[in-house]
């Protein structure tokens, strides 16, 4: 485990169970979080996957609130965030790879989860960095940037929001649905009426649900175009 320090580059939770397949799970808290705000997030993650070494990490730059870390700085418009998303998105691929390497987890057993801020950067990273990750969640996630027309997209992302956010509000994640299919992803959305700008234990079901769905389809099929049908 990594030490819980302003300069620490993630919170490492080891696999519950050795005899489980192994996986790497790596998470992106908010803006203005801190990884052992997370952990139990992470925790309830690792329940559904004993085998997976979960790694939560802390964001790059002093929280905007005075409080925890960002991603990137938020200010401007959304045309000047752009910029600063990206850069995030390069620091988190690197930092990914170097999990892979320690733990000797390849990409295809990678699961890559994110809240807000953090979603916005597994969003970018599955664009930007393709082959990086198996699988991305994001959860109350809003794109970087629109969606090329030309932009191609293979990944399986599994977008998770709350009817009730009021911070990124869920026409967000229905624009992104929209541009991700249209680009070729595999991508599902779950929309929780009750749910606002948290994950909570609804969004950690939805989630890993969607992930041991997406696992299960991989070993008796080809992956195929999903609609983004709900689970309930």
């Amino acid at each position: 485990m990594a030490a819980l320090s302003d300069d620490q580059l993630w919170l490492e939770l080891p696999a519950l169970s050795p005899q489980a397949p192994p996986r790497l799970l790596v998470f992106l808290h908010g803006a203005g979080s801190r990884p052992e705000t997370f952990a139990p997030v992470a925790i309830a993650w690792q329940l559904k996957f004993p085998g997976a070494t979960a790694a939560i990490l802390q964001g790059l730059h002093a929280g905007a609130s005075g409080h925890g870390f960002d991603w990137f700085d938020a200010s401007g418009v959304a045309a000047d965030r752009v910029g600063r998303i990206g850069d995030a998105t390069d620091a988190v691929a690197l930092r990914v790879r170097t999990l892979q390497h320690a733990s000797g987890v390849g990409a295809d057993r990678t699961v890559l989860v994110g809240f807000s801020q953090g979603a916005t950067v597994v969003l970018q990273a599955l664009r930007r960095h393709p082959g990086l990750c198996a699988i991305g969640v994001a959860y109350a996630a809003r794109l970087a940037s629109p969606i090329r027309a030309d932009e191609r997209i293979r990944a399986d992302i599994h977008l998770i929001h709350g009817e009730l956010d009021s911070i990124v509000p869920v026409v967000h994640a229905r624009q992104a649905l929209r541009g991700l299919q249209a680009a070729g992803a595999n991508v599902t959305l779950d929309i929780n009426a009750d749910g606002t700008h948290t994950i909570g234990q609804e969004g950690v079901i939805l989630g890993t649900t969607r992930v041991l769905q997406t696992i299960f389809r991989g070993r008796l099929r080809p992956t195929r175009h999903s609609a983004g049908h709900p689970l309930h």
